[in-house]
């Protein structure tokens, strides 16, 4: 848990866009990782990290469908960004700007797309191991990752 938590914490919030959801989230893939430990262990050429990230990448997919929180955190970006009033002062107006562009550029494009992005950009996984994660091909991994950075720069120029 020590190892993994804030690791987890920030890929699944910034996948679903919703800090409650994110810790509710992270508590029950440590809990599925301690009540499926005894399977990890058969597995062969697996490391503990892809395992863990496929169980929380998992669970966010779950909620997505449950419930579709991360539209509801794009249209609060956007209407709460007034209300962040104290946030803005302690940072520039720029960096909190450019913050919530990217955000919002994040949101729009595809979830595949997205997560392939946040593991390798934020989490620094390697090709297959997203693989594993995302249950696809390497080469559809790679697609997914150019595909998500062209777009996320598409989206960020208009």
């Amino acid at each position: 848990m020590l190892r993994y938590n804030n690791r987890l914490f920030n890929f699944i919030l910034r996948y679903l866009g919703d800090r409650p959801a994110a810790e509710d989230l992270v508590q029950e893939a440590f809990i599925r990782v301690y009540t499926s430990a005894h399977r990890f262990k058969r597995m062969d050429g697996v490391r503990a990290s892809s395992w863990i990230f496929k169980i929380a990448y998992n669970l966010s997919m779950n909620e997505i469908k449950r419930s579709r929180r991360y539209q509801v955190f794009c249209n609060e970006l956007d209407q709460g960004s007034k209300n962040h009033g104290e946030k803005a002062q302690s940072k520039s107006i720029e960096e909190w700007e450019i913050k919530k562009d990217i955000i919002s550029a994040l949101n729009l494009l595809p979830k595949n797309q997205r997560a392939a992005l946040l593991l390798r950009v934020n989490e620094g996984f390697l090709y297959k191991e997203i693989s594993e994660i995302l249950n696809c091909s390497i080469s559809s991994v790679e697609s997914l990752i150019f595909r998500a950075r062209k777009r996320l720069k598409e989206n960020l120029k208009s």
